[in-house]
């Protein structure tokens, strides 16, 4: 702007000045022919006056020569008949006769005439003024008539020229200076506010351009600055608030997907990546989701967003087979336009299985509650209907009652203890120290008569003595329940082993047995609510099936971790890590 401004205002200002010399330098021309012209003709009338009337008398030359010397002017006197009678310039020879130059025949019609022409005399362009003399017959009697060269008067322009030509230049030059120095003077605050401005452009906000000005690049500046802190405000409150909303989508436990109108990606968090199995490091912003993912789930939601009349939609879908989410769908308005779609992810695959769990919980509760009340329901019907007296019958009758009666106990404190346990409430959670050596000795006394029933050894076969902090209800449970079903799923005439030892930050328990074993297929199972490896023979053995899903929450709830290794017609063995520190 700057540039173009000082060459604009300089193309003027040379402009206006050229034309300002020319017109001055025409008008002085004009000036100086007319100044010129006025000399000759004052000239004129004092050689009329004081000079030809005694050159016409007496013929004296003398006084017309001095002046002619005097003012270097050439002067011809013509005679009525057109015959030169003088002339002031020597060596020009007899002279033709003049009565039809233009100038001699205005003035011989007695009109003082001037004239601008070619001279053959000369050969160069004069100025010609020819005044009449009026003798005593008021009759013309001779014609004075005074020139000068034209180029004469040229030197003098020609030097006046100069003069004007130089100044012009002068004039440019020093306007120009002052033009640059004005311009950069009054331009440098809008070149400092234009720089300012696009620093703002830029991105640098909050910055501030000092500047004390009344009029209005002072207002400009002002008015700038408060732009600036008000952008810094503006955009570091939505930085904040982008960063915040970043930081609670990629921590969500949803999966999170924006997508546009034409089903191109626009926001994709960490969530969605793992539910849609796509690598964080692949790019996928501004890819149609159909690119991205292609799987029949795709398509179903597809079929969801195509329907625009919708504003929120929440349907369930299976993906991968063993993944079952919850879709939540909104529409993204802008000014009543549809520009796009929120799409969130929410996993339940968990919630499922754990309602599976329940209502299998519920059905096997159910029928192993139903068991034992039902026998114990029809024995007694049978005593009350058939009025059974015999006391044997009575005793073998009592005796079925009282066994299921335990068994209907023993069913429910299990339920009431794996409760407590899923609820991460455990019993009291009064840990203390237990001296692991003299806590299994105690359980094997609690256990001596199962055992001796079977002709089963218990065994402790390590000597070490090692301390844990625990729970103790809790440890003599799971350790009850693993033992216990050690003794009734072996062979009679074996032993049971229970191994104690320290690896690193952990305390390994095992239990080992030599007995019938686990299937393959059920390893996994085992430790499942209500499941049972052989349901008839483990009714027969007394149990609930809750043990070992028991054994496996207290375990979880002490940050342990249990394992199982097992051969079917060799025995089982338990391995047990339990951290030693609780932290």
């Amino acid at each position: 702007m700057k540039k173009r401004l000082s060459i604009s205002l300089t193309i003027i200002i040379v402009v206006s000045i050229t034309i300002c010399g020319l017109f001055t330098t025409i008008s002085y021309r004009q000036s100086y022919y007319a100044d010129t012209e006025n000399n000759i003709k004052k000239s004129s009338n004092y050689i009329m006056n004081y000079m030809l009337p005694d050159f016409l008398e007496t013929g004296n030359k003398k006084s017309l020569d001095d002046f002619s010397q005097s003012t270097n002017v050439r002067m011809t006197i013509i005679n009525p008949q057109g015959e030169v009678t003088y002339e002031s310039l020597q060596g020009v020879g007899d002279l033709e006769n003049h009565k039809n130059r233009p100038e001699i025949i205005g003035a011989l019609k007695g009109v003082e005439t001037t004239e601008v022409r070619f001279s053959n005399t000369f050969k160069d362009e004069m100025i010609y003024v020819a005044t009449p003399y009026f003798g005593e017959t008021q009759s013309v009697g001779a014609v004075l008539r005074i020139s000068m060269p034209v180029n004469a008067m040229d030197d003098a322009m020609f030097e006046m020229i100069n003069n004007i030509i130089f100044v012009i230049l002068t004039t440019i030059l020093a306007t120009t200076l002052l033009i640059n120095y004005f311009i950069n003077r009054e331009l440098k605050p809008l070149e400092d506010a234009s720089a300012f401005a696009r620093a703002i452009a830029s991105g640098k906000y909050g910055q501030q351009l000092t500047m004390i000005r009344e009029d209005q690049i002072g207002e400009l500046v002002e008015s700038l600055n408060q732009m600036s802190v008000q952008l810094n405000n503006s955009f570091t409150e939505m930085n904040q608030k982008n960063a915040e909303l970043t930081a609670i989508l990629s921590n969500m436990n949803h999966g999170v997907i924006a997508i546009d109108k034409k089903n191109h990606i626009v926001h994709l968090n960490e969530a969605a990546r793992m539910v849609l199995r796509i690598p964080m490091k692949e790019v996928v912003i501004g890819k149609n989701i159909l690119e991205v993912y292609r799987e029949s789930f795709i398509l179903e939601l597809m079929n969801y967003l195509e329907n625009d009349a919708c504003e929120k939609t929440t349907f369930e879908s299976r993906i991968h087979s063993d993944q079952v989410l919850r879709i939540y769908i909104n529409q993204i308005e802008e000014n009543n336009n549809i520009n796009g779609h929120i799409i969130i992810f929410e996993d339940i695959t968990l919630l499922k299985n754990l309602e599976k769990m329940r209502r299998d919980f519920v059905a096997n509760v159910s029928h192993e509650l139903k068991t034992p009340i039902t026998t114990i329901k029809g024995f007694i019907e049978t005593i009350q209907e058939n009025h059974i007296t015999e006391p044997k019958t009575l005793e073998r009758f009592y005796a079925i009652i009282y066994e299921e009666s335990d068994r209907l106990s023993r069913l429910v404190s299990d339920i009431l203890a794996l409760s407590q346990l899923e609820n991460k409430g455990g019993f009291d959670k009064r840990y203390e120290t237990i001296q692991l050596d003299t806590e299994i000795m105690q359980i094997f006394d609690i256990l001596k008569l199962s055992a001796e029933a079977k002709n089963t050894t218990l065994v402790l076969t390590s000597k070490e003595s090692i301390k844990l902090e625990f729970v103790a209800d809790e440890f003599r449970q799971m350790m009850i329940n693993l033992i216990d079903n050690a003794i009734k799923y072996s062979e009679p005439g074996n032993q049971v082993e229970v191994d104690l030892s320290e690896e690193d930050h952990n305390i390994i328990i095992r239990v080992r047995d030599h007995g019938y074993g686990i299937p393959e297929k059920d390893v996994n199972r085992i430790f499942e609510r209500f499941y049972r490896v052989d349901k008839s023979r483990s009714k027969e053995k007394g149990g609930t099936g809750l043990g070992l899903a028991i054994v496996k929450h207290t375990v979880q709830n002490n940050c342990g971790k249990i394992t199982v290794n097992s051969q079917v017609g060799k025995g089982t063995e338990f391995m047990i890590q339990l951290p030693k520190n609780k932290e």
